[in-house]
């Protein structure tokens, strides 16, 4: 068994937690991939875990429930690690009861409300908030500025994804949003979500298994693949997303292993003897 470079892949049998990105990775749109069924279920059946780690943060892990189970995937929020979530953990340690102008849709802001976040307008905050705001308006790109300029806030992003994948191509995703930000005021966004280890650890932590268990899957190396490399586990880049064997072969960022899909991850994993 060897991936699209000729690395051997019977290692890939002895991973029991596997993290996987979504957009990109499981699914395009409302367009579930190939495999991915029955990779899930496979994973189940020989005693494994399956996670998302996501760095979409335009919907709330419930919102993500109810996609899942239209696409035939029955979750719960025990398989969910999101940017959102590792938002609000970090806002939480590190600027507790700061009000808060947050860039995002109703669902990113729902979410950080039950969660205890205080959100505000913006010339009442203390600190700016940007997630992936697929509700954005150009008055909160206004907004936005006139805080970085009049109070130098803390400038605080979900995640540095430049695009989101569609199935007619991309769309901008915060990371697009936050330059446009970045290239007015001058202020650099501190991202929180993938590549940051923050999510696996949280992973391994809450699923009781091992680094040298687990297996990261994306379709994005600056993001998903840096992840899993950062926090000292295995990557697996599928082709179904953004990255392809050229940029691959052009970064300066390795996933461990790289198949065409995560039809292919299955049909692996069926070879066990």
């Amino acid at each position: 068994m060897k991936d699209i470079f000729g690395k051997d892949l019977h290692d890939l049998l002895n991973k029991k937690l596997f993290l996987f990105d979504m957009d990109g990775t499981i699914y395009e749109d409302s367009h579930v991939y190939q495999g991915t069924l029955e990779l899930l279920d496979y994973i189940d059946t020989r005693g494994g875990k399956y996670m998302f780690i996501t760095n979409n943060s335009s919907s709330s892990v419930k919102d993500y429930i109810g996609k899942l189970e239209q696409l035939g995937i029955s979750t719960d929020d025990g398989h969910f690690l999101t940017a959102s979530q590792a938002t609000i953990l970090y806002l939480q340690q590190n600027y507790p009861n700061k009000k808060v102008y947050a860039l995002g849709t109703q669902s990113f802001l729902g979410e950080l409300q039950r969660s205890g976040i205080m959100l505000t307008s913006h010339d009442q905050a203390e600190l700016l908030l940007v997630g992936f705001d697929k509700e954005l308006t150009y008055e909160k790109w206004a907004n936005a500025c006139q805080l970085l300029f009049t109070k130098k806030v803390p400038f605080i992003a979900t995640n540095p994804d430049l695009s989101c994948p569609t199935s007619f191509g991309f769309i901008p995703d915060c990371g697009s949003i936050c330059q446009i930000l970045e290239n007015i005021t001058n202020q650099k966004a501190t991202y929180i979500g993938k590549p940051k280890d923050t999510m696996v650890k949280l992973a391994l932590q809450n699923s009781g298994f091992t680094a040298e268990d687990t297996l990261v899957i994306g379709d994005r190396l600056y993001t998903d693949i840096a992840c899993g490399n950062n926090a000292g586990v295995s990557t697996l880049c599928v082709l179904t997303g953004e990255a392809n064997i050229a940029s691959i072969q052009e970064s300066d960022i390795k996933p461990t292993y790289t198949l065409t899909s995560v039809l292919e991850l299955y049909k692996t994993l069926k070879e066990e003897p």
